[in-house]
């Protein structure tokens, strides 16, 4: 079935989204420190404490829920595409968020190695 899908477009609707997350929460997807404090909390143990947000009608708390629910459809989007042998590109704010989430991945889960190590 994902023969069938539509990577790039789905990539381009999900980096847009992205980016009006970012805004809401007042976040600059040119800011590294920000996008790898941002990926450490999405892939951290510690991001699981943000799940409170689900039970609050905050704003702020709304639109963090939505942009990991929107790191998740990236991450889902970019691997599929990748099996199915598509190359596909986000936007910058995209590109900025999936950086950081490699890097955080990449050094064990926290930011804070990330920045001894940058």
């Amino acid at each position: 079935m994902a023969d069938f899908e539509h990577h790039s477009g789905t990539a381009s609707n999900i980096s847009l989204e992205i980016e009006r997350k970012l805004i809401a929460l007042g976040l600059d997807w040119q800011d590294s420190a920000a996008m790898r404090s941002l990926a450490e909390e999405a892939l951290g143990t510690e991001g699981h404490a943000g799940f409170a947000g689900l039970h609050s009608a905050a704003p702020e708390d709304l639109a963090r829920m939505q942009l990991f629910g929107l790191i998740g459809l990236m991450l889902r989007t970019m691997e599929e595409s990748a099996v199915s042998g598509q190359e596909i590109h986000g936007g910058d704010a995209w590109k900025s968020l999936a950086k950081a989430l490699w890097a955080v991945k990449e050094a064990g889960g926290t930011a804070e190695r990330v920045s001894r190590e940058t």
